[in-house]
C-alpha cells in the first residue's frame, strides 16, 4: 500500500507543480543553514570532549523543533479516516500507513538527513552509543508529539476546540511576558536552561557511571510510553469519529451583513477563522497588551507590532481559494458575480478578521498615547492591510494551494512568501518611516503612499478576478 501512496503522492507533485516547492525549499534551506550546522556541530563536539553540554542541549532542542514545524506540511494522501476505515487491517497496521506517509516528502528527507548529522557530535561524548539511542527516542517523541497533536486538532472539528487553543497560546504567552518583567534574566535563562528537556540526551551520554543513566533514561522510557498511548488513542479517536458538523444553518441561517455580497461575505467569514493560520496573528497582539500594562508602548513599536501581525497571517492572505474545492467554485461561476466580487467578499472577511486581531493594539494607542496618535496607527494597518491584499489575490489566483479546516495551511514557494513579506510590508514601514521623520514633505509622501496601495489593490482585484474567471479550470486542478 505504501508502494501505491508512493506514485500516487508524486503523481499529483508533478501534476501541481509541487516539485518546484520542494526544490526552492532544498535550496533555501541548505544554502541558509549549511554553514551554521557545520559550527554548530564542530561547537557542540567539542564542548562534548570538554564536558560541556549547554551547546549540544540546544543543538537537539533545535532539531526537535524543527520537526514540529516539518510535520505541519500538508501532504494531500489519500489517508483520510473514512477510507482507512475501509481497509481490512488493525489499527497497528493503519496506523504504521499514516506513520510511514510522512516519509513521502522531500522535506522530511531534509529533517532526517539534518538530524541524523546532528547525532555527530555524541561520538565525542562519553557514551555515544547511548547517547545516539538516547537522541534518537528523543526525536521519535518529537514527531510522536506532533503527530498526536494534528490528530487532536483533527477530532476537534468544532471551534470550540480552536478557541481553547487560542486561549491557551495566549495565557502561555501571558505568563511569559509577565515572567519577562517580574524576573531578572538571568534567573529566567536558567529557569528554560533546566526545562530542556533535551539534557535526558546529554545526561545519559555524559553520565560518569552506569546507575548516572538510570533516571534520565527511565524518564525516556516513561515519556516514550505516554507519548505512544497518546498517539494511538487520538488516531483511534479521529479513526472511529462518527460525529458530523452542524447543518442547521444550511439553509436556514439568515444573512447579517447588508449589501449583495452579505451572505458570501459571512459565509467566508465562517470559513476563514477555521484556519489556524490566522490566530497567528493573536500571539504579539496579547504580548503587546501584557507588556502595555507595565510600560508605556511607542508609536514605532505599535506600529511595528501592526506589520509584524499582518506578516503572521500571510498564509491566509495569500491563499484566499484554498479552502475552496471544485464544486464550490462551479458554484461560484453559476451564481451572478464576477471574479472581482468572489475576491472582495474574500478579502472583506479577511479583513475584518484582521481588523479583530489589531483593535487591542490600536485601543493601546488610543489609552497612552491620545486620538491624534491613533489616527497614524489606523493609516499604518490601512496600507499595510491593503498591500497584503492586494499581492494575496494575484498569489491566490495564479499560485493556489489546497488547505484544511482546523489545520495550519502547508507554505508556498519560500521565495514567493518572503517576496509577498516584503511586497505588503514594505508600504507601512515607509509610512512609520515618514510618520517619525517630522520632515514637511512626510505628509505629501504618506497620502502618496496610500493612494498607490488604493490603486494597486483596485488593479490587483480586476486583473486577479478576470484571470480567475479564465483559470477556474486549472484551478480547480490544484485544489482537487
Amino acid at each position: 500500500m505504501f508502494r501505491y501512496q508512493w506514485r500516487a503522492f508524486w503523481r499529483r507533485a508533478l501534476r501541481t507543480e509541487r516539485v518546484k516547492f520542494y526544490l526552492s525549499v532544498v535550496v533555501l534551506v541548505v544554502w541558509s543553514t549549511a554553514g551554521a550546522l557545520l559550527n554548530g556541530l564542530a561547537r557542540a563536539a567539542s564542548d562534548l570532549a570538554a564536558g560541556r553540554t549547554a551547546s549540544m542541549d540546544t543543538l537537539l532542542l533545535t532539531l526537535s523543533l524543527a520537526w514540529l514545524v516539518v510535520l505541519s506540511e500538508r501532504l494531500n494522501v489519500s489517508l483520510s479516516n473514512e477510507r482507512l476505515r475501509r481497509f481490512p487491517l488493525t489499527v497497528r497496521s493503519l496506523l504504521t500507513l499514516r506513520l510511514s506517509s510522512l516519509f513521502l516528502s522531500p522535506i522530511t528527507w531534509l529533517a532526517t538527513l539534518v538530524s541524523v548529522l546532528g547525532l555527530a557530535p555524541l561520538l565525542s561524548a562519553r557514551h555515544p552509543v547511548p547517547g545516539i539511542l538516547a537522541a534518537v527516542v528523543f526525536f521519535a517523541l518529537a514527531i510522536g508529539i506532533g503527530v498526536s497533536v494534528s490528530q487532536l486538532l483533527d477530532v476537534a472539528r468544532r471551534t470550540k476546540g480552536i478557541r481553547v487553543v487560542v486561549m491557551a497560546l495566549g495565557a502561555a504567552v501571558f505568563a511569559f511576558a509577565l515572567t519577562v518583567l517580574q524576573r531578572d534574566a538571568s534567573p529566567l535563562r536558567a529557569s528554560l536552561v533546566a526545562a530542556n528537556p533535551a539534557t535526558l540526551v546529554t545526561a545519559v551520554a555524559m553520565a560518569t557511571t552506569p546507575s548516572a543513566m538510570i533516571v534520565p533514561v527511565l524518564v525516556l522510557f516513561l515519556s516514550g510510553t505516554v507519548v505512544w498511548s497518546l498517539l494511538r488513542w487520538s488516531f483511534v479517536r479521529g479513526l472511529y469519529n462518527q460525529a458530523t458538523e452542524t447543518t442547521a444553518q444550511r439553509a436556514t441561517s439568515i444573512a447579517r451583513l447588508p449589501g449583495r455580497l452579505g451572505p458570501l461575505v459571512q459565509k467566508e467569514q465562517r470559513r476563514i477563522v477555521t484556519v489556524l493560520d490566522i490566530w497567528m496573528g493573536l500571539l504579539p497582539v496579547v504580548f503587546a497588551v501584557a507588556l502595555s500594562f507595565s510600560i508605556s508602548l511607542s508609536s514605532t513599536v505599535r506600529q511595528a507590532i501592526v506589520v509584524i501581525v499582518c506578516a503572521l497571517n500571510i498564509n491566509a492572505t495569500l491563499n484566499c481559494l484554498g479552502l475552496d474545492r471544485p464544486a464550490g467554485l462551479t458554484r461560484y461561476l453559476i451564481l451572478p458575480i464576477r471574479g472581482r466580487d468572489l475576491l472582495m467578499a474574500k478579502n472583506v472577511s479577511a479583513m475584518v478578521i484582521m481588523t479583530m486581531q489589531l483593535a487591542l493594539v490600536l485601543a493601546i494607542g488610543a489609552w497612552q498615547s491620545g486620538v491624534m496618535q491613533l489616527g497614524g496607527d489606523v493609516l499604518v494597518a490601512i496600507v499595510v492591510l491593503l498591500a497584503h491584499l492586494a499581492w494575496g489575490n494575484l498569489v491566490s489566483v495564479f499560485e493556489p494551494r489546497r488547505a484544511e479546516p482546523r489545520k495550519f495551511s502547508s507554505g508556498g514557494d519560500p521565495v514567493t512568501m518572503v517576496v509577498s513579506v516584503f511586497v505588503g510590508s514594505a508600504p507601512g514601514v515607509a509610512v512609520i518611516v515618514l510618520l517619525g521623520n517630522g520632515s514637511p514633505v512626510s505628509p505629501l509622501a504618506i497620502a502618496a503612499i496610500v493612494l498607490l496601495t488604493i490603486a494597486a489593490y483596485y488593479g490587483s482585484l480586476q486583473f486577479a478576478g478576470r484571470s480567475f474567471e479564465r483559470r477556474v479550470a486549472l484551478i480547480s486542478r490544484r485544489l482537487a
